[in-house]
């Protein structure tokens, strides 16, 4: 590698570093926009690692394709921020390679073209994959789990309702479960892991709704333990009722589903659309109204 080439890809890792950090500083902790679970919008990664790599690409435009992989180093970054994980991740780097052919004029006028608008229905698609919610002041829940105080940009489904997602679980024998199969009754689903106290001085709570709704409602426990051993041992110490599974993926499964805290419990109707509580009483008084 000569060493102008080198030169210049440090540039463009370094010019990478500084897009991402300062884009996530952004949009995740100072959130001006006041973002309602900004941590979760996949739109916001699509769109850092766009800029970062079609800036990166800018700075190495001269610089040989054979050297072009290096500036996805950075791609660590998404890590921190827990973005990294299987198939998304796979998302990240074909918008990468799409913002460095963009940034290549040696490039074909029409394959920059169409590599444009791919990423540009990229980022749509994931613009309006989830809700855009604005948090005003006073933002909260009410009772019946829906929003106070905020201005709902967009939602795809309606009343404040999310669907399910195609998602892989697996119980203590390692058969699968997926969750979009959580359909045709009413479902009551519980997230929490072993090592939250308060999940854990819910469950009396839990368990009751559990004995009082027995026949009407199908309930799933959700561990997001990453020691499995320790997710057994307390099954088998205090034997739930209800569908026990957990998460081989954890950061997955909490972007899927859009979890930033526990304990967390979606009531899912029928149609396998959900709402989500982190109050379990405020839960149980939705399940109740819900199989009513």
């Amino acid at each position: 590698m000569a060493k102008k080439d080198l030169l210049n890809i440090l540039m463009g890792i370094f010019l990478s570093v500084a897009i991402l950090a300062s884009g996530f500083y952004f949009f995740l902790f100072a959130n001006p926009m006041h973002l309602h679970q900004s941590n979760l919008l996949k739109w916001i990664p699509v769109l850092l690692c766009f800029a970062a790599l079609y800036a990166s690409g800018k700075v190495n435009n001269e610089t040989p394709a054979l050297y072009l992989p290096f500036l996805f180093i950075p791609f660590v970054i998404f890590d921190l921020f827990n973005f990294f994980y299987f198939p998304f991740i796979i998302v990240l780097i074909v918008t990468g390679v799409l913002a460095l052919i963009i940034s290549r004029t040696e490039i074909n006028k029409n394959v920059r073209l169409v590599s444009s608008l791919s990423v540009f229905g990229i980022f749509i698609y994931y613009l309006l994959a989830q809700p855009i919610i604005i948090e005003q002041e006073g933002f909260g829940r009410n009772m019946n789990g829906e929003l106070m105080n905020a201005t709902v940009l967009w939602n795809p489904l309606p009343d404040g309702l999310q669907r399910l997602p195609n998602h892989t679980l697996v119980d203590k024998n390692n058969y699968e479960y997926n969750l979009n199969s959580a359909t045709g009754s009413t479902h009551f689903i519980a997230f929490w892991a072993t090592w939250c106290g308060p999940c854990i001085e819910k469950k009396p709570l839990l368990d009751s709704l559990k004995y009082t709704f027995q026949h009407k409602v199908t309930f799933i426990d959700i561990s997001l333990d990453e020691d499995r051993d320790k997710w057994l041992a307390f099954l088998d110490k205090h034997t739930p009722a209800g569908k026990q599974l957990i998460s081989n993926e954890i950061n997955k499964t909490r972007r899927d589903l859009n979890i930033s805290s526990l304990p967390l419990h979606f009531v899912v109707n029928p149609d396998g659309e959900y709402r989500s509580f982190a109050s379990l009483e405020q839960a149980g008084k939705m399940l109740e109204k819900q199989v009513e």
